[in-house]
């Protein structure tokens, strides 16, 4: 069981210093109290992690001690156990120059945050995250992006190179526009946009398959992309030609527009409430809080069912879930063989998990 042993926090957000140390044996671990105590940023500092502006989105100068934001000295140090393995993981805020930087360690060595994704996840749930069943096309995109770079690691090699190529185009473009170049560059980005679409649409097909047969109990919910240039992608190589004839024809566009006109952002995506008969974006907040968590659910039966070590976050647990569902809730998530984090401002909010649950209670 992945678990979090130690932690020990200093001048993160209301958190001054913090330490904990949690047997190994609790697969729940439950921060109580009233608002305002520091329960959520708690568990963002261990957010962290595994993804680079946490639970919130928050940036950097948001992470330093509240009221002291000229103390730079932040520093979050979590002992995990991971594979029957032990790591000393930590992350630095320092001041480089004029600019905030965080830097990660594994043992005191400096690592990457992809690379420590390879060794295991958080995944979180939190009220932070409802907007992004009501909200435009571009946060459900990037929310299903970032659940897709905890399972593949070639979608993040896929994006940053994407991201590479795109930056080099528009210098091309703004500079020299240098067509040889230009060509060479386009072909590399539509291969690019390929990889990334076939990536979304194959994990995507994953995730509702899981949910059909794993998650009866909860909402049934499909997740669906769609794209105006495309059906399907069959036939890889008509595919890539069509998209590097996009970018090619939208050159003189983009150099005005000092943008990227076509490219994965044109990827549309629905999440389909397969009860309701309709898109998310149609159905009631309590109705889409529960789609929100069959996809959390879905995403962790992947990352097991793959045998990729990750522990769940969940942020005021009972907002996304009554307290009859919540037993239901437990049950569910017991079988990842995992660690879960909760927060709520009752004990009394997790008596399903009374007698075997760590508590803490922040004041």
């Amino acid at each position: 069981m992945a678990s979090v042993i130690k932690i020990n926090i200093k001048n993160f957000k209301s958190h001054k210093q913090y330490n904990l140390e949690i047997s190994k044996d609790y697969q729940h671990v439950i921060i109580y109290g009233g608002n305002g105590v520091g329960k959520t940023n708690l568990i963002e500092s261990l957010s962290f992690f595994s993804n680079s502006k946490g639970l919130r989105g928050d940036t950097l100068d948001k992470l330093l001690p509240e009221q002291e934001t000229n103390i730079i000295d932040t520093n979050v140090q979590a002992k995990i156990l991971s594979n029957s393995n032990q790591f000393n993981f930590s992350f630095k805020i320092i001041k480089d120059q004029e600019s905030l930087k965080k830097t990660f360690f594994l043992e005191e060595k400096k690592i990457s945050l992809p690379k420590i994704k390879e060794i295991l996840s958080f995944i979180w749930l939190s009220p932070y995250m409802d907007k992004i069943m009501y909200e435009g096309q571009s946060i459900k995109r990037d929310f299903i992006d970032k659940l897709i770079s905890q399972n593949e690691k070639n979608f993040n090699l896929s994006v940053s190179s994407y991201k590479k190529n795109i930056a080099e185009r528009l210098q091309i473009l703004k500079n020299t526009k240098d067509e040889k170049w230009l060509d060479i560059i386009e072909k590399r980005l539509a291969e690019n946009i390929y990889e990334i679409f076939l990536m979304r649409r194959n994990y995507a097909t994953k995730i509702n398959k899981i949910i059909s047969d794993k998650l009866k109990n909860f909402r049934e919910i499909n997740i669906k992309y769609n794209n105006d240039l495309f059906d399907d992608l069959n036939e890889k190589k008509i595919k890539i030609e069509i998209f590097f004839e996009k970018l090619k024809s939208n050159r003189e566009l983009d150099e005005i527009t000092k943008r990227t006109n076509f490219g994965i952002n044109k990827d549309k995506i629905f999440f389909f409430d397969k009860i309701k008969n309709r898109n998310t974006d149609a159905c009631s907040t309590g109705e889409q809080k529960s789609s929100l968590l069959t996809i959390i659910l879905a995403n962790c039966w992947k990352l097991k069912i793959e045998k990729k070590d990750f522990i769940l976050l969940i942020d005021e647990a009972t907002s996304h879930i009554d307290d009859q569902n919540f037993v239901r809730l437990v049950a569910e998530i017991e079988k990842f063989g995992t660690q879960i984090w909760y927060t709520g401002t009752s004990k009394n909010l997790f008596q399903a998990i009374e007698n075997k649950g760590f508590f803490i209670h922040l004041e």
